[in-house]
C-alpha cells in the first residue's frame, strides 16, 4: 500500500464510530489502500457505498459502456428514471462522489480486456461483479500474476455467491482463550496457525488472551470449479443438509451459457457437480430450487445485492485493516432460508 500521511483530527472525528470499532491503526491502513471495482451493477453499487463510506484512500471503478435500463432501477439505488439510456458510469459518478468527498475516486469507461492486457501494481484489492466464467478465469490469472487479492460476486434472483482468492494471507487475531486452547499447526485444508502466544489480562489474571497468526491459502477460480469437493470436510449429517444452491451455483459458474441455451444439459451439469462434490443429488436437489434458479436467471433483487455487497465490503475492510480472519473461500446465499454458509475448498 502507498504511504499516506497520518489521519488528521478532522478525519478522526469523521470516522470516530468505526475507529472505536476497529482501531486507529486499521483506519489508517484503510485510508492508505487502493481498490478497483469492475462493473457498478446492483452488487457493485452496494460494495461501492460501503467501501467509500469506510474512508478508503483511493477507489477506482471500471465499467465498459453499460447502458442503464428500466430494469436496473429496481436494484440499483444510485439510479433514477432520468438515467435510463445513459452510460451507467456517467449516471452514478456524481452520486458516488457525494458519498464521501474525502475519497480519491477514478472512473474508467473501458473494456475488461484492456485491464488484463497489462501488468499492474497500483491496486491492493480487485473486486469484480457481472463476469462470466471465462472472464473470471482470465481476471483471476491476471490478479495472481500481479499478486493482487481478488473478490468476485454474483446473484441469480434470490440466490448469490462470493468467491475469494487472497492467494496467501497472514491474519492476526486476539481472542479470549477457551476451555480448549488453540495449538500451532494445521487448522483446516487452507489454514494453519503459524504463531501463537498468550497474555494475561493485567486486571484479571484468570482471563488469558491468545495472540494468533494464521496463514490462509487460497486456490484460483478455475481450480475451485474443477476440484471442489466436500468429502472429508463435512460430517455425514452436514452433507445431507447442504443447500441445493451450492451445486446449482457451481454448475452455472462452470458453464454460464447453459441455462440460456440448454436447460436439460444444465441439469445434467448440476448432477455432475453433485458427483464431484460427493453429495447425493436425490437428497440435496429440491425441484422448487432448481425451478426458481432457472426461472430467476438474469433477475436482480436489491435485498440480495445488499447482503452480498455488504459481506464483500466488510471482508475487504477487515483484511485492509488487518483485524480479523478473512473469509476462505466460497460463500453462497440462499434467499429463501436466509442461510449464508462458507465452504472451504
Amino acid at each position: 500500500m502507498a504511504d499516506l500521511p497520518k489521519l488528521g483530527e478532522d478525519e478522526i472525528a469523521l470516522y470516530d464510530r468505526q475507529i472505536r470499532l476497529w482501531g486507529l491503526e486499521a483506519q489508517t491502513n484503510i485510508r492508505s489502500a487502493r481498490v478497483l471495482l469492475i462493473n457498478i451493477g446492483s452488487i457493485g453499487t452496494e460494495i461501492t457505498k460501503n467501501i467509500v463510506l469506510s474512508g478508503i484512500g483511493h477507489f477506482s471503478i471500471l465499467d465498459n459502456n453499460h447502458v442503464v435500463t428500466e430494469e436496473d432501477l429496481g436494484s440499483q439505488f444510485l439510479l433514477s428514471k432520468e438515467d435510463v439510456g445513459k452510460c451507467r458510469i456517467d449516471a452514478v459518478k456524481e452520486r458516488i462522489m457525494d458519498l464521501n468527498p474525502r475519497v480519491e475516486l477514478t472512473f474508467e469507461m473501458d473494456s475488461f480486456e484492456s485491464l488484463v492486457s497489462q501488468k499492474c501494481d497500483k491496486y491492493d484489492i480487485v473486486i469484480a461483479t457481472e463476469l462470466n466464467r471465462d472472464q473470471t478465469i482470465q481476471l483471476n490469472d491476471w490478479t495472481r500474476s500481479n499478486n493482487i487479492p481478488l473478490y468476485t460476486a454474483g446473484s441469480n434472483g434470490l440466490f448469490g455467491y462470493i468467491f475469494i482468492d487472497l492467494i496467501k494471507f497472514e491474519a492476526k487475531d486476539k481472542k479470549l482463550q477457551s476451555i480448549k486452547p488453540s495449538e500451532l499447526g494445521v487448522v483446516s485444508t487452507n489454514k494453519e496457525i503459524v504463531h501463537l502466544d498468550v497474555t494475561k489480562d493485567p486486571e484479571d489474571e484468570k482471563r488469558i488472551y491468545e495472540n494468533i497468526v494464521t496463514m490462509n491459502k487460497y486456490i484460483p477460480f478455475n481450480e475451485l470449479l474443477s476440484t471442489a469437493c466436500l468429502e472429508g470436510k463435512l460430517t455425514r449429517r452436514q452433507l445431507k443438509r447442504v443447500s441445493s444452491i451450492l451445486p446449482l451455483t457451481l454448475a452455472h459458474l462452470k458453464d454460464t451459457d447453459l441455462i440460456d441455451t440448454d436447460v436439460s444439459q444444465y441439469k445434467d451439469q448440476v448432477n455432475k457437480m453433485c458427483e464431484q462434490l460427493r453429495i447425493d443429488p436425490a437428497l440435496i436437489l429440491k425441484p422448487e430450487y432448481i425451478e426458481q434458479f432457472i426461472t430467476q436467471h438474469h433477475v436482480e433483487y436489491a435485498p440480495v445485492a445488499a447482503i452480498l455487497g455488504g459481506a464483500v465490503a466488510q471482508d475487504v475492510i477487515n483484511i485492509l485493516g488487518k483485524r480479523q480472519q478473512p473469509l476462505n473461500n466460497f460463500i453462497i446465499f440462499d434467499g429463501i432460508t436466509l442461510d449464508m454458509p462458507i465452504f472451504e475448498f
